[in-house]
């Protein structure tokens, strides 16, 4: 009678446990236990085309350790607000540390030259566009080494 009770209570927890698996895993385990017997390292069942269909449309995916990333933009816009006052190394400091960019200084570039903005936030390069109009600078943006760089403007007059 003990013995009887031992093998009912075994059947009751196989089953319980076998009821966390999946049909796809329960599968897998059956094939390979399968193929070790023949010991065939060939596949014993060949599903049906429809049924490996079935079980991927009915798959749900792990969407929870998947963060939603925004598309990188290639020069981003920094926000930098008109009728401010800033000087030329503010202004650089400020739109490339927005952009995620370093800056480089020639050191014959006036960094406190007072620069007056007349528009709203533009991308870095019309920033650098600008920037080199209305200043003693050239600006330049090289999105390859994420960098912004600031040269003292050459005159080409006789």
């Amino acid at each position: 009678m003990g013995k009887l009770i031992l093998a009912l209570a075994c059947a009751v927890c196989t089953q319980a446990f076998a009821e966390g698996i999946t049909q796809f895993h329960k599968d897998v385990i059956r094939e390979h236990y399968e193929k070790q017997i023949l010991g065939s390292g060939k596949d014993l069942t060949v599903r049906q085309p429809d049924v490996n269909l079935y079980r991927r449309i009915f798959e749900k995916p792990n969407t929870l350790d998947e963060r939603p990333l925004p598309p990188p933009a290639e020069i981003p816009w920094p926000q930098i607000f008109k009728k401010k006052e800033l000087t030329l190394g503010e202004i650089l400091n400020l739109a490339s540390a927005a952009s995620g960019y370093d800056t480089a200084f020639d050191p014959q570039v006036d960094l406190s030259q007072v620069i007056r903005l007349n528009s709203e936030a533009n991308s870095l390069r019309d920033i650098a566009e600008y920037l080199t109009r209305v200043s003693g600078a050239r600006i330049s943006v090289y999105p390859e080494s994420r960098v912004v760089v600031a040269t003292k403007k050459v005159s080409h007059n006789g």
